[in-house]
């Protein structure tokens, strides 16, 4: 028999001591603070690896979170496989892109075409202004792999400005990534808040435009205090000659690896987004055949059944709440369709809530496989319209007596879906992979086994970047599941930043401190607009809301560092060191976190829209 105290786990301890000697929220803030040394202790000052200084602070800190050790490594690997699945084919797809555009001449051609339109002295405003237009409806980290061919030709071109030209890809599309929908974090927002998405897009522009040209000033002024050497990737393209003048693919040939994927996934994400904003899930008066039995059902409630929760929905206003419950249906048939229509539209309201059912509300029900599948899904990071169809759907399902049937399909949802193979980054990529190779191959006059072994190095390259960004998003993943969320939510939850101001900086700073902690800004959006939105609720403002969304998004770009993927996709596939990162892209996106917050505090005033 084992000695009982050499039989406990590290897990059983360390759990131990967080019921006994911390309360929650001050253990999770010891473990943010334990990651944090670790990461920073393992890479800049023993020289580790990144992959390997990564797992092992992600295994600590999953460790740290106490219960069983087995399950706790296991959330590591799982975590890991997530993140690997999330964006694993898109950089290897990538890594070819970028070796054939190099080494074919597509990059060259592009760069010699726009350099002809700028000049060399305004090349990084052409590429910040690409970042900025492309990452409107394509992903930052997508937007990046495709311009950093450019970024190494112009290089190549000048001999000076490596660094420059990097920072002028990030600034563009780091800015519109975080202010300007239909990418996922401001698009949540505006939802999270009420705002609509064309007023979103619209401010979110004008915030980050400015921004941006701040961050380009910044990196123009970084590049000459700190210049950065263009490191080989180990793609093997330094030791190729360059292909000769008039050997270079045409532009049209030279842009497709780069336009074929942005048309793809823009194409899709328009349509989708076209599809949403029918709205189809939403309640009319026509879908409640019985509304005088609905009303006679929710006052007579178990406040914890379906009906119940409508009442007690967090997006009803008092006078709704007490209207519903005060109302006896009128026997004037004109008054009675005008309570209808009231009544729907409080009900309409309702499915937007996202804590509107919980497993006790829906327990025993019999669900459609709609409601199942839409229940399986990531719920924090369920766009606005698929929780208003899956609210919709739980209604019909839990009242069906009361709740019409809606109709979800129509000609624009079914182009969307139609689409939808076809604006997968994963399968857009591959596509544009598959044109940059055969130009590749034409150019250079390849055998089959040749191409075969270029691809291959530029895939072990790429397999070494999926490897740091997978651990990193290991990483961030166990300090989310170590409560750091939830804990900074509740330090904040007292706390009221006022009308003016006041509120937009409390709108940042939650935002900020959620960012740092777990490395996610779409995370770190959905959170605190979800924190503000219930602020907001109960206080009257000085300005339109769309100004606290676009001070969450600016908060969202503070302190990236290394729990944040965005950071390894910068530092690796432009061929930075850490300590390079943290000196050029962190403060980088600090300020243009700041420069955001500065510009909508003005913006809020000058501007108000009320």
């Amino acid at each position: 028999m084992l000695n009982p105290l050499l039989d406990r786990s590290a897990g059983a301890l360390l759990a131990q001591a967080t019921t006994e000697s911390f309360s929650p929220d001050s253990w999770a803030m010891i473990t943010l603070g334990v990651g944090i040394v670790l990461v920073l202790g393992m890479i800049i000052g023993l020289r580790m690896h990144a992959f390997l200084a990564l797992i092992i602070s992600a295994i600590v800190i999953s460790l740290m979170s106490g219960g069983d050790p087995a399950a706790r490594i296991e959330a590591v690997v799982s975590a890991f496989g997530t993140a690997a699945g999330g964006f694993g084919i898109v950089i290897a797809m990538a890594a070819i892109i970028g070796k054939c555009m190099l080494d074919n001449g597509s990059a060259d051609r592009i760069v010699r075409w726009a350099v002809g339109i700028t000049g060399e002295r305004k090349a990084s405003l052409g590429l910040m202004a690409s970042g900025f237009l492309l990452a409107i409806p394509v992903f930052f980290d997508t937007v990046f792999y495709l311009l950093v061919p450019l970024a190494r030709s112009l290089h190549r071109r000048t001999q000076s400005h490596y660094l420059r030209y990097l920072l002028a890809i990030a600034t563009g599309g780091a800015i519109t990534h975080t202010l300007v929908p239909p990418t996922p974090g401001p698009l949540l927002v505006s939802a999270n808040l009420g705002v609509e998405v064309g007023v979103m897009i619209l401010i979110g522009v004008l915030v980050a435009l400015p921004s941006a040209l701040i961050g380009l000033a910044f990196s123009v002024a970084l590049d000459h205090r700190m210049p950065v050497p263009m490191r080989s990737l180990g793609l093997g393209d330094e030791n190729k000659s360059p292909v000769e003048v008039q050997a270079l693919p045409s532009l049209g040939v030279a842009l497709l690896p780069v336009l074929l994927p942005v048309l793809m996934i823009g194409s899709g994400t328009l349509a989708m987004t076209r599809a949403d904003r029918e709205d189809r899930a939403a309640i009319r008066p026509a879908d409640l055949p019985d509304p005088a039995g609905l009303i006679a059902r929710m006052q007579g409630a178990d406040p914890a059944s379906p009906a119940g929760r409508i009442l007690s929905s967090r997006l009803l206003g008092d006078g709704q709440r007490e209207e519903l419950l005060a109302t006896s249906w009128p026997a004037d048939p004109a008054a009675a369709e005008e309570a209808q229509k009231r009544l729907a539209d409080t009900l309409d309201r309702v499915l937007s809530d996202a804590k509107l059912f919980d497993a006790e509300a829906i327990k025993g029900i019999e669900l459609s496989q709609v409601s199942r599948d839409l229940l399986a899904e990531n719920q924090l990071r369920m766009k606005p319209v698929d929780r208003r169809r899956m609210n919709r759907s739980l209604l019909e399902d839990a009242l069906p007596e009361f709740f019409a049937a809606h109709e979800w399909d129509s000609p624009a949802r079914d182009l969307a879906n139609r689409l939808k193979m076809w604006s997968n980054p994963n399968f857009a990529l591959l596509l544009a992979a598959l044109v940059a190779m055969v130009t590749y191959w034409k150019v250079r006059q390849l055998s089959l086994q040749q191409l075969g072994i270029e691809v291959e190095e530029a895939l072990m390259s790429g397999g070494v970047i999926i490897l740091i960004t997978s651990a990193g998003g290991a990483f961030g993943a166990m300090l989310t599941a170590a409560g750091i969320g939830p804990a900074i939510e509740r330090l904040f939850t007292d706390v009221s930043g006022g009308s003016g101001v006041g509120l937009l900086l409390l709108a940042f700073v939650i935002s900020a401190v959620l960012k740092i902690a777990q490395g996610s800004s779409t995370v770190a959006m959905i959170i605190a607009s979800s924190m503000l939105g219930a602020i907001l609720s109960g206080t009257t403002i000085d300005f339109h809301p769309v100004y606290v969304a676009t001070a969450i998004g600016s908060g969202s770009l503070m302190g990236s560092w290394m729990n944040d993927s965005g950071f390894w996709v910068f530092a690796k596939m432009g061929g930075l060191t850490e300590g390079e990162t943290l000196r050029s892209w962190t403060p980088l996106l600090s300020i243009l976190g700041l420069s955001g917050l500065l510009i909508t505090i003005l913006l809020s005033q000058l501007m108000p829209l009320m």
